[in-house]
């Protein structure tokens, strides 16, 4: 009985496995076939049921999406089952959704973990990435030994990728030590399986007899092996050997081609040296606008020369429309990268003033790429050998926080040297520390003599801050008249916040004798910089008509652009007009503001709605000839940085080409509201009393 009953079991479990063997089969005959939705329909069962292969073969179709669309979840889950029973290809391809973030969160600690499982298993593949991981200090503390081990046992396997990765490794010295001759044994290997940078790399190394003997014809076979395959770098390099008749027989036409190769894959390099062929016309047909273009791409990509190049070609208008302005512009940037490369050179030499204009040029992306922590690090190093430019900077990037962490004691220590040899930047700046307690004690007095010593020096921060104290009587005696005097230097160099604290000295009668003409002069050299205390301030005169006309259109146009910017004065002064304000002057209002909120346009909008707009609305004729002449020089005056001279008017009667200009703007301004302005308009609502 107990026997009949083992022998029953043994039927019934091949009566289960039958079908899914059977499944198996017809799911390979299905794959074979190209049917991969029922390769996949046949095959899940018995993966379902624990069959590590088929797990991996379904995390396969999903992920490259072969019979189904592609679920790279599901590919994730299906690997994890292979994976856990000890299957290496998928512990492998787990590991690089890991890496990728594909299907899963990306987690380069459990890719390294995966990809460890399957390197031990002999995965040569596993092995590289694992290495690479160590390598690029990705996944933890950058590790070379770690890297050169996984690496060395990849390449011992055959692994032509690894064995390419560590020749990179022997040839430079990364943390193992260098020997060219067995980079280039490593490169042949993998050279020889047709990875082209191995095979690039081997070129190079017989052009310069790295580990082999020198060889440029040997360099020009490994080339063009690398080139075949679309390597740039190879076919610039084999496209200058063809050019210059090294390791190949001269040829320009073969050296054209190639360099257009390389061009069209973006080598700056290549892009010049084709650009130069047309120009002269070796290997190709000369072509002046070819040239232009190629000399254009490769400017576009920072080449020095190539910029020198092209502004020569704006200059002259060879291939190009003649363009001064241009020119002028390639020229500037070609100085700037040369100068970066030779500041890099002087700077690397231990040249101070060439460590601070390096660290300027890449704070700056001037002539390079930006990047403030190289920037930072040039400035430490001329900052230690006393330079007081580069302190002062180093200094503004400890104090903003950019790439270094936010310090302001090490800010005002790096200011105070620099002040100390008389920077003025940063006596200001160390000022402003004092003013606020920020690194160093809050020195009111300390702050008023730095400031004195920079305004003395022009600086224009310096002077607004000084006026300031003066002002409120803070680390010296209050006095109206000297905030006056440093406000107007300040404010006369085009300063926006001293052209509106002069205003409102003038509004006040502070330190001044009191002048409502003279507060809106300065209050419109404020506002025209859209200084959000000259827009509300020169909008409170219109509305009272203090110095300027009455007109609640212009105060409102004016607060609206100050509300913009986030004030809440503005906006509360807004809420008053709006409930004075008809539906048809809120509109025009809200037009003056658009017109008006156009660099350089906001004073000359102004006056075109008084002097044009405003009195067709009321029903008088507009004012032209000498009138109209005297507001626009007005505004003319107003918009420079100088103190407000007297207006000179037209000398003929008629209207000037200026005033014309303007009534023919106002014109076109009282066409597109004219569903507005029409004759049933309202007059203009009465301005709220005091």
């Amino acid at each position: 009985m107990k026997k009949r009953l083992a022998t029953t079991v043994i039927v019934t479990s091949l009566m289960l496995a039958a079908p899914a063997f059977a499944g198996i089969k017809e799911g390979r005959t299905a794959f074979n076939k190209g049917d991969f939705a029922a390769a996949l329909r046949e095959w899940t069962p018995a993966a379902e049921q624990g069959n590590a292969s088929l797990q991996y073969q379904l995390g396969e179709l999903y992920r490259k999406g072969l019979g189904t669309p592609v679920n790279l979840e599901q590919a994730a889950n299906w690997y994890r089952k292979a994976a856990e029973q000890g299957y290496a290809d998928a512990q492998l391809n787990l590991g690089q959704l890991y890496e990728k973030g594909n299907g899963v969160t990306q987690d380069l600690a459990a890719a390294a973990s995966w990809y460890r499982k399957a390197a031990e298993l002999g995965n040569t593949v596993a092995q590289t990435n694992l290495a690479a991981l160590y390598q690029s200090g990705r996944v933890q503390q950058l590790d070379v030994t770690g890297a050169a081990y996984w690496y060395r046992k990849a390449a011992k396997s055959g692994n032509a990728q690894a064995q390419t990765s560590l020749a990179d490794m022997v040839q430079n010295g990364a943390g193992i030590p260098a020997n060219a001759a067995q980079a280039a044994t490593l490169y042949r290997k993998a050279a020889e399986q047709g990875i082209a940078q191995a095979q690039y790399n081997l070129g190079v190394q017989y052009q310069q007899g790295r580990g082999v003997e020198k060889s440029p014809v040997e360099a020009a076979k490994w080339f063009r092996k690398a080139a075949e395959q679309g390597y740039v770098e190879a076919q610039a390099s084999l496209a200058t050997m063809f050019h210059n008749g090294v390791g190949v027989p001269q040829d320009y036409t073969a050296a054209a081609d190639w360099f257009a190769k390389a061009a069209e894959q973006g080598d700056a390099d290549a892009q010049f040296s084709l650009a130069q062929m047309y120009q002269q016309g070796r290997g190709v047909e000369q072509d002046y606008v070819n040239a232009a273009n190629w000399f254009r791409k490769a400017a576009v990509q920072g080449h020095p020369n190539a910029q020198a190049i092209l502004g020569n070609l704006y200059q002259s208008g060879l291939g190009v429309p003649k363009d001064p302005a241009q020119a002028a512009v390639w020229h500037r940037r070609a100085t700037e990268q040369l100068a970066a490369s030779w500041f890099v050179k002087a700077a690397e030499q231990g040249d101070a003033n060439a460590q601070y204009s390096l660290g300027q040029m890449l704070e700056k992306g001037q002539g390079t790429a930006q990047d403030l922590a190289d920037a930072a690090m040039w400035y430490n190093k001329a900052a230690n050998q006393g330079h007081a430019g580069a302190q002062a900077s180093l200094a503004q990037l400890y104090e903003k926080g950019n790439e270094l962490p936010q310090d302001y004691a090490q800010a005002a220590s790096w200011y105070a040297k620099a002040a100390a040899q008389g920077d003025a930047q940063a006596q200001a700046s160390l000022a402003a520390l004092h003013m606020k307690g920020n690194g160093v004690a809050f020195d009111p007095k300390r702050a008023f003599a730095l400031n004195q010593q920079a305004a003395a020096q022009d600086n224009v921060a310096a002077q607004v801050a000084l006026a300031a104290q003066y002002y409120n009587g803070q680390g010296t005696e209050q006095s109206y008249e000297q905030a006056a005097n440093w406000y107007r230097k300040a404010a006369k160099s085009g300063n926006a916040d001293a052209q509106f604290s002069l205003g409102g000295l003038y509004e006040n009668g502070q330190g001044v004798k009191q002048s409502n003409d003279e507060a809106v002069a300065w209050y419109r050299k404020a506002a025209a910089q859209y200084n959000v205390g000259g827009l509300n301030n020169l909008g409170v005169m219109y509305y009272y008509g203090q110095g300027v006309p009455k007109d609640a259109t212009v105060s409102y146009a004016l607060h609206n652009l100050a509300r913009a910017q986030g004030d809440t004065l503005a906006a509360n002064n807004l809420a008053q007009l709006e409930q004075d304000m008809g539906r048809a002057q809120l509109a025009r209002a809200q037009d003056l503001s658009r017109r008006m909120n156009v660099p350089g346009k906001l004073l000359a909008e102004i006056e075109r709605y008084v002097v044009y707009v405003r009195p067709v609305l009321a029903g008088r004729p507009a004012k032209s000839g000498k009138a109209a002449a005297k507001v626009a020089d007005k505004t003319a005056s107003e918009a420079s940085t100088e103190a407000p001279v007297a207006a000179k008017p037209e000398k003929t009667g008629k209207t000037s080409a200026k005033a014309s200009k303007m009534k023919a703007a106002a014109s076109q301004v009282l066409t597109e509201l004219s569903a507005q302005l029409n004759a049933a308009v309202a007059p203009e609502a009465a301005p709220v009393k005091k």
